[in-house]
């Protein structure tokens, strides 16, 4: 019985810890619409407005590259919307991974579900982008 208890205090105290150095991080956002992002000053709406393109490689596929995923994203501010398109790997000036904007830079960092990982057609409703909103 002794043991069964001190491996249970054992077990809670393990999955109730966080890592050293693990936070969550406020300036990461998973749209599947718009959310707004609100620092001490202000807030700022960014939405994810459509998927342009997914050539990114399926999962447990070999490919020659690993693709890309281009999206049409909108931020506002002060209400100006900025439309901008980004890809989660530069391959052409016309779609970088991130831009600045109103002193806000916005990266691009992924796009889920990753292919290969979900039946298909996905439907829109269900796809995430992840950026990152950090103010400058």
């Amino acid at each position: 019985m002794r043991v069964v208890i001190f491996c249970l205090v054992v077990a809670f105290t393990v999955f109730s810890c966080k890592k050293s150095g693990e936070t969550e991080n406020p300036n990461l956002l998973r749209l599947a619409d718009c959310k707004n992002y609100v620092n001490n000053t202000e807030t700022v709406s960014l939405c994810f407005d459509s998927l342009i393109t997914d050539s990114r490689c399926p999962d447990k596929m070999i490919c020659v590259w690993e693709g890309a995923a281009v999206a049409k994203f909108s931020f506002t501010k002060n209400n100006t919307t900025y439309p901008v398109k980004l890809s989660t790997y530069s391959f052409f000036p016309q779609f970088p991974t991130d831009t600045i904007i109103e002193n806000y830079k916005i990266e691009f960092l992924n796009l889920y579900p990753y292919p290969g990982t979900h039946s298909l057609p996905v439907p829109f409703y269900k796809i995430k982008a992840e950026v990152k909103v950090t103010k400058l």
